[in-house]
C-alpha cells in the first residue's frame, strides 16, 4: 500500500512547521512506522535537525533528475530516512506532477512521507497538491494566525480544502495572556485547532537544534497524540471556510464562531 504524504504548510516563516514536521515524523518511528521526511524549504531548518551526514545530494538533485530519491535518503538516529533542503529552492518550481513521480518512487518503501514546506504561495502549491492529509501550524498572534487563514484560502482554490486536517498551535508560552488565550480558545471552539498543543519548552528547542537530541519521553508522547489526531481527526469545511473569511476581512458567522 501506498504512503501517505502529510504536508505541513503555512504562508508565514517562524510557526513551526519545522517542530511540527519533526514530531510527527519523530512519532511515526517510534510506533515502528517506515518514515521519509523531505525538507523543501530553502532555509534547511528540517535538514538542519534530521540530516547528520555531509550533504553530497540534496532534494534540488533529485528534482532535476541528477539522483533519485530512493539513493538519496539518509537516515537519522530515530529510524527516518531524510534529505536535506537546498537554497536553490528559492526559486526552483515544484509542479504537482514532478513532486508525483519523485514521490512514487519511494512511496512503496515506507507508511507515511512528510512534506515540510517553503512559506511562499508558488512553493506551496504542488505540495498541498500532492497531499493525502494538510497540517497548518500557527503561532498565537494575528499576523501568524491570519497567514494560517491564507494557506487554507490556496488549499480552496487548490480544491484540496478536504485534506487539511487542523491547525496546530504551536511555540504558545506559558502562562497564556488574554489575548493569546482567546485566540486559542477560538480555534478550539471552532474545531479548527488539534486538541495537541506543541507548547514552547527547552526540551522542543533541543530536539530541533541540529545537535543530534533525540527527544524527551514527554515530548515523544506529547507528538505520539498528534500524529493520533492528524490519522483520525475530522475538521469541519464550514469551519475551514469562516476562517478563509477572517483573512479576507469578513466577520465570521456565529456558528462556534472562530474569536479571532
Amino acid at each position: 500500500m501506498a504512503a501517505e504524504i502529510i504536508t505541513i504548510a503555512s504562508l508565514k516563516g517562524g510557526v513551526g512547521k519545522t517542530t511540527t514536521t519533526y514530531a510527527l515524523a519523530a512519532a511515526a518511528a517510534a510506533g515502528g512506522l517506515r518514515v521519509v521526511a523531505v525538507d523543501l524549504d530553502p532555509t534547511g531548518g528540517l535538514s538542519n535537525v534530521l540530516e547528520k551526514a555531509k550533504r553530497t545530494v540534496t532534494i534540488v538533485d533529485v528534482l532535476r533528475g541528477d539522483a533519485s530519491l530512493a539513493d538519496a535518503l539518509q537516515e537519522h538516529p530515530l529510524g527516518i530516512r531524510t534529505i536535506p533542503a537546498h537554497r536553490s529552492l528559492n526559486t526552483e518550481p515544484l509542479p504537482e506532477r514532478q513532486l508525483h513521480d519523485v514521490l512514487d518512487e519511494v512511496r512503496e518503501q515506507c507508511d507515511i512521507v512528510l512534506l515540510d514546506t517553503h512559506p511562499h504561495e508558488p512553493s506551496l502549491i504542488g505540495p498541498m497538491s500532492v497531499a493525502n492529509r494538510i497540517v497548518i501550524p500557527t503561532a498565537l498572534d494575528i499576523l501568524s494566525l491570519r497567514a494560517a487563514a491564507l494557506t487554507v484560502g490556496l488549499a480552496q482554490q487548490c480544491g484540496v480544502l478536504d485534506r487539511i486536517r487542523g491547525i496546530v498551535v504551536s511555540n504558545a508560552k506559558r502562562p497564556l495572556s488574554r489575548i493569546t488565550e482567546s485566540l486559542l480558545n477560538g480555534l478550539t471552539l471552532s474545531g479548527l485547532a488539534f486538541e495537541t498543543v506543541l507548547w514552547y519548552r527547552p526540551d522542543w528547542v533541543l530536539a530541533t537544534s541540529g545537535r543530534g537530541e533525540l527527544p524527551s519521553p514527554k515530548l515523544l508522547a506529547q507528538s505520539k497524540m498528534l500524529l493520533r489526531e492528524v490519522a483520525t481527526r475530522p475538521v469541519s469545511p464550514e469551519a475551514l471556510r469562516q476562517f478563509i473569511g477572517m483573512a479576507q476581512g469578513r466577520r465570521p458567522r456565529p456558528v462556534a464562531a472562530v474569536s479571532l
